[in-house]
This record gives C-alpha cells, structure tokens and sequence, in this order.
C-alpha cells in the first residue's frame, strides 16, 4: 500500500481544484478557474507551477509523492490513461498524453478517472459506502453525473462507459434534445443547464420571482418553490420526479443496496433525500423501496480523495 503523498486534480468546466491526499486526508487544497472551451493542454501548463506551489507549502518535493491522481469529465481510459470523450469539453482531451506530461512536469506516474467514478471511489475508501459492494452515485450539477459498485467492483463495461451514463437514461420518450443526440434523457430534462429553459417555458414565468435573477440553479428553483412561487413549484416537482424515475430505473439495472447523492442539489439535502426516497418507495420492485438514499460524506474534496485512493494498491484496482 502506498503511503505517499499524491498530488490531485479534478479538471472542472469552471474550474479546476486541486491539492495533496495523504493517506485519505487532503493536506492542503486551493483552486483556479477553468474553461472548457479552451485547451487542457495549455491548461495543465498553467497548473504546474500551482502545483509545485502547493507542495512547497507543505515542505514537499515532487520526487517526495507516489504520484499524480486525475478526475476528469467524459469517459476515461483508467488503464491506458487517456480521456475517450468528453461531449465538447476540452476538445483537446482526447488527444492528450497524461503519462507523458506527468513524467516531463513532475517525473511522476499518472492515473485518471472520470469524476463521477472518483467520487464513489473516495465514498468507498473513505466514506459512507464502506464495506458495501453495490452502491450506485448520482451527481447533480451543471450536467448529471453517475457511477456504480457492482459485485464490490467499479463498474467499468465497454468503451469504459459502464455506469458513467445515467444521466442519459430517457425518462421522457418525448423530451428535450439532450446534448448527446437523444432525447428526453435525465439531463437533458433536470440538469442545471436545462433549468433556464424550463423556466421560459413555464407560463407564469414572467411573474416569477426567478425571473428576476440573473442566475437560477437547483438552490434558487427549491428555495423559490418554498415560498410559493407557482413557477418554481413546478419546476421542482418537474425535477424532482425526473430525478425519482431515473434513479429507480438506475437501482433496478444496477442491484445497488445504496445510493449517494452528490452534486449542488445537496445544499439543503433533508428536502431532496426526502422527495427522492418517496419516488422510490412509489416506484421501485418491492426489494428496493427501502434502498437508503444519503448524501455524499466529503462534498468538496470527493474527487481529490477518489483519485489518490487509485494509489492504494500496485494494480490500481478498487478491491485492496
């Protein structure tokens, strides 16, 4: 097992964090803006000097870590180490040689995983899904994220897509255009980047309070809904539901026996675990009704911690 110290970055849309784990304790942290419009080749030069500083303030030297960990957007090669797509983020990706920018930066080895398995991976090492071995995470944000445990192995399938594309179950035949070439998928119905759409088409939307705000994400839609707002009320029942049927048709494929809910959803969770758990209880086979559903343990740091955990063992498996 190793003990070192490994460098972490999680390659955000807006911004990227990054920091140093040591034996599931994030020493030290900090963050920079992103844009995944740009070049994440350019963007990874720009991270080097950050990253050198923050290990001088912890007294530390490259050749003093066992590596460097990565969680990255889109569908990731955890074997060979390349990103596979990224659905129009850093389009550059794909083509990107992390080992080989790892070695030149820092002389260090490289291992990446999408974002989303890294955080069911920190939830496995070092949170609540401990000891479990068929767990199921959803990510709520800008796009919906998922991952899952099956048989206590991180689901991996073909293309290295297995469980990574939840967000893209249909739960409306008839939806939206989801920016994957479908149609009514989860994201595309109750992701924050639909959220502006939905409130321009809502009919009292003109004499909603969200209306005035110039920016609306899942925090504005709940509080808004709680205050009577009729617009908001919709909405949220809209994304509440949509949430509910995916997540059932999620545990259904899966098997999962516990679902961790992570993303901006999770600012007030009592609410949101509440509706979720009543969705479930109302649609899920009878041995998953009572599937507990709770929320992520370490909302902040859950990539950093998830992609140092992939150092725990020489063969870079989930099972140590």
């Amino acid at each position: 097992m190793n003990h070192q110290p490994i460098i972490t970055l999680d390659l955000g849309g807006t911004r990227t964090k990054y920091g140093v784990v040591k034996n599931g304790v994030v020493l030290d942290s900090d963050w920079c803006d992103a844009d995944s419009k740009g070049s994440l080749a350019e963007h990874l030069e720009e991270l080097q000097p950050k990253l050198l500083n923050i290990l001088a303030k912890l007294d530390l030297k490259p050749f003093d870590c066992g590596g460097i960990g990565i969680s990255s957007t889109g569908l990731v090669d955890s074997e060979k180490m390349r990103v596979l797509s990224t659905n129009g983020k850093y389009v550059d990706a794909i083509d990107l040689d992390f080992i080989a920018w790892g070695q030149r930066a820092f002389d260090l080895p490289v291992r990446i995983l999408n974002d989303a398995k890294a955080a069911l991976l920190s939830e496995y090492h070092y949170g609540a899904a401990k000891g479990i071995e068929n767990v199921l995470f959803v990510g709520f944000g800008t796009g919906i994220g998922t991952a899952a445990l099956v048989d206590g192995n991180l689901l991996k399938g073909h293309n290295h897509c297995g469980g990574n594309l939840g967000g893209h179950i249909v739960v409306n035949p008839n939806g939206r255009p989801c920016t994957c070439g479908g149609r009514g998928c989860l994201e595309s119905e109750a992701s924050g980047w639909v959220i502006p759409t939905l409130i321009q088409e809502h009919p009292n939307h003109k004499m909603s309070p969200l209306n005035d705000l110039e920016k609306v994400g899942f925090k504005e839609i709940i509080e808004t809904a709680n205050s009577g707002d009729s617009c908001a009320v919709d909405i949220q029942e809209h994304l509440f539901s949509s949430w509910g049927r995916g997540i059932v048709s999620m545990i259904h494929m899966l098997g999962s026996e516990l679902v961790i809910i992570g993303g901006g959803i999770m600012n007030n969770p009592e609410p949101v675990l509440k509706k979720l758990a009543e969705t479930i209880t109302a649609h899920a086979w009878a041995d998953f009704k009572n599937t507990p559903l709770i929320c992520i343990t370490h909302p902040d740091d859950a990539a950093l911690l998830g992609v140092a955990s992939l150092f725990l063992t020489e063969n870079n498996t989930i099972n140590n």
